[in-house]
């Protein structure tokens, strides 16, 4: 399957430039397909303006873009450092899910779930992170 394996994702240097400084880049972003994987993969720096590990769909905001439906990837053996403030940051239309294998993105253990800050996603399974993880974030339960 597609995805990422054994990756380093630095947000950030001491090489920096103002461009940079002025940004607020995302370290992977999303396919608009199913089943993209993301495992073993370590992220640093992520700790300026809205800088995140994560973004969703991949030029969803384009205009000529179609897609507007949810996307299910799946993680896990993330290493995210003290340094990564905003674990996801979801990109119009804000419909991917991350199903996170072992709790290492989400911090609600194995098997746990995030997604957008929908309202009808308000559930007692679920905590509301609205900047670590930009939506809630799910335990096995749900």
């Amino acid at each position: 399957m597609a995805g990422v394996y054994g990756g380093l994702v630095v947000g950030k240097t001491s090489n920096t430039e103002a461009v940079l400084d002025g940004s607020s880049p995302h370290g992977i972003i999303t396919p608009r397909t199913e089943n993209f994987t993301v495992e073993g993969t370590f992220f640093y720096n992520f700790d300026w303006n809205e800088a995140a590990a994560f973004g969703t769909c991949s030029h969803c905001f384009h205009p000529a873009s179609t897609d507007s439906g949810a996307r299910t990837l799946t993680t896990s053996g993330l290493y995210i450092d003290d340094t990564v403030l905003r674990r996801i940051k979801y990109q119009y239309p804000q419909r991917a899910i991350f199903h996170d294998l072992d709790g290492t993105l989400t911090g609600q253990g194995e098997d746990s779930w995030a997604s957008f800050n929908w309202p009808h996603l308000h559930q007692p399974e679920c905590v509301v992170e609205e900047v670590l993880m930009d939506g809630v974030a799910c335990n096995s339960d749900v």
